[in-house]
């Protein structure tokens, strides 16, 4: 869908590499999905759209069933810095963990840090770090594997609620932040006051035609004078865009579209075309 980056080279590398091819008493074992992966202050990006994936790993996507990332900030500069944030996340494939780390222990393009516990493989090219902790869990950092293992295995902090993972898993694309510092500019009139003063925003891109999407955001505000403030002015925004490009509307039918309970904001079933999509993620970087 858009340029090649360190992710996407990362997990594209890793498909090439497969195509030849202990956690304490007291607390659970990982298992690495969208629903421990952490939410605090962090942002995360999931796809698990066959036709997404394909454009990240063309050669080995029957294989592979969802790429999930998170990016910790390390600043709160608006919009978000990815140079200035720790990246990890967690690849979801059908291969079994003895054939994902063989395969990389005997490639030539990576070499295993003996040094560190857990164990994991680098990349010569790049310092990308990865290893599959089990069946069909391949995690990927952009440096600090350890760090990144620790994070994903410790259970602590706040996690996607059950609502929001199966919400996530049904939509082409999902973006998830939790009392954000910062988030990234995709032009939906989210700007930095509105971030900062929110608990929690939920993105969903569902594809409903070949080259059609919808978007379903779920914001939660601090309060319910933010979020009323917030409908008014992401609706108003909306109505003029409408004017702005010549397109007809309904007011009776937009008022469906924007929705107050409390402190929640609802915005259902706006209408994308990929290219406007792809102008909304280009905020990301190419992290998908």
């Amino acid at each position: 869908m858009k340029r090649t980056t360190h992710i996407a080279i990362l997990t594209l590398v890793v498909a090439v590499l497969l195509g030849g091819c202990a956690t304490t008493p007291v607390r659970k074992r990982p298992t690495f999905t969208i629903g421990e992966l952490p939410t605090d202050r962090t942002i995360l990006v999931t796809t698990g759209d066959p036709a997404i994936i394909r454009t990240v790993l063309p050669d080995f996507s029957d294989r592979s069933e969802r790429i999930s990332v998170v990016i910790e900030p390390e600043t709160d500069a608006y919009p978000l810095d990815l140079k200035e944030s720790r990246i990890y996340g967690v690849m979801e494939t059908s291969y079994s963990k003895v054939a994902m780390n063989t395969a990389l222990m005997w490639s030539p393009k990576t070499e295993k840090d003996v040094h560190e516990d857990p164990s994991y493989f680098r990349m010569k090219e790049g310092g990308s770090e990865l290893y599959a902790p089990r069946n069909g869990k391949l995690l990927f950092t952009l440096g600090e594997y350890p760090v990144a293992y620790e994070r994903l295995s410790d259970g602590e902090g706040g996690r996607v609620p059950a609502e929001g993972v199966e919400r996530m898993k049904e939509s082409a694309i999902a973006l998830y932040a939790e009392r954000p510092g910062t988030f990234f500019d995709l032009n939906l009139g989210l700007n930095e006051e509105v971030v900062r003063q929110s608990e929690s925003i939920l993105l969903l891109f569902d594809r409903v035609e070949e080259d059609g999407y919808v978007l379903h955001a779920f914001i939660t505000m601090g309060d319910e004078k933010k979020a009323k403030t917030l409908s008014q002015m992401v609706r108003s925004g909306y109505i003029a865009n409408l004017k702005k490009a010549n397109r007809k509307y309904v007011i009776a039918e937009l008022m469906k579209m924007f929705l107050l309970d409390g402190q929640l904001v609802t915005i259902k079933g706006i209408e994308l075309t990929e290219e406007e999509l792809s102008r909304i993620l280009a905020g990301l970087d190419g992290l998908i």
